[in-house]
């Protein structure tokens, strides 16, 4: 989800929110193995994915209650707050984050609805070369 799908008009300036850029990359397993392999200094013993919804352990925050997509949405929303916050609050200032937050809440909890939030990580174990 794009930052732009986070904000309406008026919530930020709009040269603000054009120029910032917040450039990530995943790269695949092979790009994994080449880096390591062209860098030399270890030898990949093992390597191997999982993914892990974007709301993992969401049971063990509200286990008495019943978990509908409002509740997912709420609860990524807030682990997404927790790590970008200090990001965008440096960028678009402090004032704006509550309300920011709050339309991400609901753009996510309708987006659960249809699709599987999910991260992929890396684990690999290496020796020295």
């Amino acid at each position: 989800m794009v930052l732009q799908d986070m904000v309406l008009e008026g919530l930020v300036e709009e040269g603000k929110l054009d120029s910032f850029n917040l450039p990530t990359y995943s790269p695949t397993i092979e790009e994994v193995r080449q880096v390591i392999k062209a860098e030399g200094s270890f030898i990949l013993q093992t390597l191997k994915t999982f993914k892990m919804g974007w709301d993992a352990n969401l049971q063990n925050e509200v286990s008495d209650s019943v978990v509908d997509n409002k509740i997912r949405g709420e609860f990524i929303a807030k682990t997404i707050r927790a790590v970008f916050e200090p990001l965008l609050s440096a960028e678009f200032g402090k004032n704006v984050m509550d309300e920011l937050f709050s339309r991400f809440t609901k753009k996510v909890s309708k987006l659960v609805e249809f699709d599987t939030l999910e991260y992929t990580n890396l684990v690999m174990s290496m020796r020295k070369a």
